[in-house]
């Protein structure tokens, strides 16, 4: 680094570019903080002479400072009060690592991810809900840094979670439900058929399913029977009746280790050849559905199914692994076009009801 410029690039293990470093002594203070482009270090390195020439205070660098966007994550998924270490959730955080490592590069300091390069950074996914998660990722990697001391409390990032618009607001009808079983009956693809049925009957996401045995059954003295299931997203454990259906699957297939034996990719990619045959029948009645076949609308059909029923929102919550006043639960309800129908005839009824209320408080009484 020449001591004229004051600045030097950060290179990764490939030796591409991927920040540059001030490093510039002023009145007996090292400032090293970290941008993103040249440009930047040079418009720094001229702020910092600037001030020091017009007798400004500048506060020495920590050289704790410098930790890599690597480093800082490690730290942050290893720490135990974060319970991210070895877990499906540290997985996914881990994912989220990745494509940070290759956007800024793994080396580069932590303090060189800004709200402008972030935003730049997210600009290529176009998902809100994922970008939320990716924001809630980023800010436990910096308050985490910032609690170890590995930064000061003014680098800290904080990226605003975005208001999230309602996707597939959708429920399996019963005639996309016989479409999608006839269809796997026309694939031969029985163990998809009983996967989906399980997951609308119970509610389950798909890995909770994938996950569980013979031995998260609960039975009782009069032969009936429960099924356990952890919510690894919530980390709670539910206990669910299983409809006549269910049950008859579930003892099928609990011979075996676990009631589902293939992996996650396995009934994944079923479920698109399943949905490309559907595509090519062409029939217009299933445009609603092909848009919205996958395995969460499942849990969202089931939470349908039971409100239809009668089933209180808070029982329709415990059942689905929700705390009880969850806003979630009631995203998940969505009602028939049958339901709604009904719906609107009562009201009628009941406008009918309150008009005759009316006409006899208004000629009826004592008179």
């Amino acid at each position: 680094m020449s001591k004229r410029k004051g600045y030097r690039p950060v290179k990764d293990a490939d030796g591409n570019v991927t920040s540059y470093r001030v490093d510039i002594t002023l009145g007996g203070k090292r400032l090293t903080p970290s941008v993103a482009t040249e440009e930047e270090a040079i418009k720094t390195v001229a702020s910092l002479r600037d001030q020091h020439e017009r007798g400004i205070t500048l506060i020495a660098t920590s050289q704790t400072r410098g930790i890599s966007i690597k480093e800082a994550f490690e730290n942050c998924y290893n720490d135990p009060e974060n319970g991210w270490k070895d877990t499906e959730h540290g997985k996914k955080m881990k994912y989220y690592a990745q494509k940070v490592y290759n956007h800024f590069g793994a080396n580069a300091a932590l303090t060189s991810i800004t709200k402008e390069t972030w935003y730049e950074f997210i600009g290529q996914f176009g998902n809100t809900a994922t970008n939320n998660r990716r924001a809630s990722f980023i800010n436990k990697v910096f308050n985490n840094a910032v609690e170890n001391g590995t930064i000061a409390p003014e680098d800290r990032l904080k990226i605003k979670r975005k208001k999230e618009k309602l996707q597939r607001l959708y429920a399996f009808s019963r005639q996309d439900e016989k479409a999608i079983f006839d269809m796997c009956d026309h694939l031969g693809y029985a163990d998809l058929k009983d996967f989906i049925t399980v997951l609308i009957d119970t509610g389950a996401r798909a890995e909770e399913l994938l996950t569980s045995s013979h031995s998260d059954f609960q039975y009782f003295s009069d032969g009936t029977f429960t099924l356990n299931l952890y919510r690894k997203k919530t980390d709670v454990d539910s206990n669910i009746g299983l409809k006549k259906r269910s049950q008859e699957i579930l003892k099928r297939r609990s011979n075996s280790a676990r009631f589902f034996m293939a992996s996650y990719k396995h009934y994944y990619r079923r479920l698109q050849h399943l949905k490309t045959a559907l595509k090519q029948l062409q029939q217009p009645q299933l445009e609603k559905l092909l848009q919205n076949l996958v395995f969460h609308t499942c849990r969202h059909t089931c939470a349908s199914r039971m409100a239809e029923a009668g089933i209180s929102l808070a029982r329709v919550a415990e059942w689905l692994g929700h705390s009880p006043n969850s806003p979630v639960t009631a995203r998940y309800i969505h009602f028939y076009s049958a339901g709604k129908i009904d719906i609107a005839e009562k009201l009628d009824k009941f406008d009918e009801q309150l008009d005759n209320t009316v006409i006899r408080i208004a000629v009826g009484g004592k008179k």
